[in-house]
């Protein structure tokens, strides 16, 4: 078992973890703008540093344009997640949000023909689990919400595509050189998506833009750069199981920062969801068939 990649998960899930924390800071950024900002701010600081430390450009003109692709469903997953949320209950937005391990795992299974421990599948069943009892109390699939849950299930199925996409590229290049195409791409979507929408993407105060400055370091750089790293590695279900527990973590951070209280549902499903995150990095089989 290779430890280094799963403290690398483990990072990655306390980074991301601060995004929800930091974005309800920002009071006056409206949500397109704040991932606008934060994929932006990404890909200008990697676009630095691979300047100054030479990463080189990519090996295959293909994964050029696949990370192109990758880096719009990017854009549109956060697009329609901010979409969903005003259509439906945030509850529904954010469970149903985060269904790219079932899409992930189901394209692996019937198009790669990848086979899945039983004791994985039963993990990827546990976090499940525990993520519904965490929003199930106020979940709900009336006729009113149809619009924002099929927005909400579209954009988890956006975000899988990219998984699936960056495991391929990955193989070939290089963590830095995909994922400053990758931020540009989203940031890119996104600008042209705040057009279209009459969304301010200026205007704000120090405070805000020390936050969207954050956002782009932290939950993007540290956070997201650690996923497609390890993408190279994992089987790319396994790499989107883990933001799994990103509400679990913000609730906890929500309780020292902000004083908002934690539900017992909170315990029982975040100590389910972990138990399965678990039980998956205790596998053997964590890593793909074709690494």
């Amino acid at each position: 078992m290779n430890y280094r990649i799963i403290i690398l998960l483990i990072i990655a899930l306390l980074s991301v973890s601060t995004s929800p924390i930091v974005a309800k800071s920002l009071y006056g950024v409206p949500a397109v703008s704040i991932s606008f900002w934060r994929m932006l701010i990404g890909s200008v600081l990697l676009w630095i540093y691979s300047y100054f430390y030479r990463n080189g450009k990519m090996k295959n003109k293909d994964n050029y344009f696949k990370t192109i692709l990758a880096g719009i469903l990017l854009g549109l997953h956060f697009a329609l997640f901010f979409g969903a949320i005003k259509l439906t209950l945030i509850s529904n937005a954010t469970f149903l949000g985060t269904l790219a391990p079932l899409f992930t795992l189901i394209f692996e299974i019937f198009i790669l023909k990848r086979k899945f421990n039983y004791k994985v599948l039963f993990g990827l069943g546990l976090s499940f689990i525990g993520a519904y009892m965490i929003f199930g109390n106020d979940f709900n699939l009336s006729e009113k919400y149809v619009l924002g849950n099929l927005l909400a299930i579209i954009c988890s199925l956006c975000l899988a595509l990219c998984f699936m996409i960056a495991e391929k590229v990955r193989q070939i290049e290089n963590t830095i050189v995909y994922t400053r195409l990758l931020y540009l791409s989203a940031a890119s979507t996104l600008f042209i998506i705040a057009l279209i929408n009459n969304t301010p993407l200026l205007g704000f105060n120090n405070y805000e833009y020390l936050g969207l400055i954050f956002l782009g370091i932290v939950p993007t750089i540290i956070g997201h750069n650690a996923i497609y790293y390890s993408v190279k590695y994992v089987s790319p279900t396994i790499v989107s199981a883990f933001p799994l527990g990103e509400p679990i973590i913000a609730t906890i951070l929500a309780f020292f920062i902000f004083g908002e209280s934690i539900g017992l549902n909170i315990y029982i499903g975040g100590s389910i969801t972990f138990l399965g995150l678990i039980l998956i990095t205790m596998q053997k089989q964590l890593f793909n068939a074709d690494n």
